[in-house]
């Protein structure tokens, strides 16, 4: 059966691991890399029995294994048909060999590069499944799961919409399960929960130019592979916004993509306390200075 093989040294097990991981969350079919944490008289798959039937190859360099005086490992998956992409795990030189093929670069956050891996896949027909609940949740890896997501704005009349991806696939069970109590962590009151989405109103119990003390809500949605964050609120209630404020949100869908990968809901939202404070000493530091100029203006007129 048709397959994507990732390939790697030794050294980059445990990234290889969560990658492939990841991808069958998103539905492709992956030639099973072991577990790091597997017991050793446990059986492994032999990679090399998956390489006849792969269609696409995913080769993970990164300055260990990338190394000039080091053995090329990747020789022996180039020499079929199937289509090569190489994936760059950290600050390395793609070797001469490899400079043909298309890469793509997880140096930093771990989504944004995951994100450009898949969309190369499907844009190159590699095979995918019928996404199901069977594989087990991804490896929790803090250096590799993102402490803040993008995010798309999308203004219509007065209303302004902030949404996010979470590459993540939840059955309607633990969508009404698993979610209300984030919700309620978050200081939202839930509204609604079905088995395509959860709806909830934040309670506006936050000091002067919290971002979250606006007035929105927050639904989460179902989709194939991924869920569906979406942010609703006034044109009025971020009218005096700064970068600051939008990435605290941008935090929030993050810790929520983190609290549904490892389970774990303590300490989930310091990094987004941390950047609301950091948006109220920006909106106080602009009162200041703007009320600094005025000062200044009048005086310089009085004189």
């Amino acid at each position: 059966m048709p397959h994507i093989l990732v390939h790697y040294a030794p050294s980059d097990h445990k990234f290889a691991h969560h990658l492939a991981v990841q991808l069958e969350q998103r539905g492709m079919v992956v030639w099973p890399v072991p577990d790091p944490a597997l017991r050793r008289d446990e059986p492994v798959p032999d990679a090399s029995d998956g390489l006849a039937d792969a269609s696409h190859i995913v080769i993970v360099l990164s300055s260990h294994s990338s190394a000039p005086d080091g053995e090329p490992h990747w020789a022996s998956v180039l020499q079929g048909d199937a289509r090569v992409i190489v994936v760059t795990c950290d600050r390395c030189t793609v070797p001469d060999a490899l400079a043909n093929y298309p890469v793509v670069d997880f140096e930093g956050q771990f989504l944004p590069g995951f994100e450009e891996l898949v969309r190369r896949l499907k844009r190159s027909h590699a095979p995918t499944r019928p996404l199901t609940i069977e594989h087990p949740p991804p490896v929790a890896k803090q250096d590799l799961l993102p402490l803040s997501l993008p995010a798309e704005r999308c203004w219509r009349e007065d209303r302004l919409r902030i949404n996010y991806t979470l590459p993540i696939i939840l059955t309607a069970e633990e969508l009404q399960t698993r979610l209300p109590a984030f919700l309620v962590q978050a200081n939202f009151e839930l509204e609604r929960a079905t088995n395509k989405q959860v709806r909830g109103r934040r309670l506006r119990r936050y000091r002067l130019f919290d971002p979250r003390r606006a007035e929105h809500t927050i639904t989460i949605k179902r989709r194939s592979g991924e869920l569906a964050v979406y942010y609703r609120m006034a044109r009025m209630q971020v009218f005096h916004w700064f970068p600051a404020h939008y990435r605290t949100l941008d935090r929030e869908a993050a810790a929520l993509y983190r609290y549904l990968v490892t389970g774990q809901l303590e300490g989930i939202l310091k990094p987004v306390e941390q950047q609301a404070r950091r948006a109220v000493l920006v909106s106080w530091g602009a009162i200041v200075v703007f009320w600094l100029v005025i000062f200044g203006i009048v005086y310089l007129i009085a004189r």
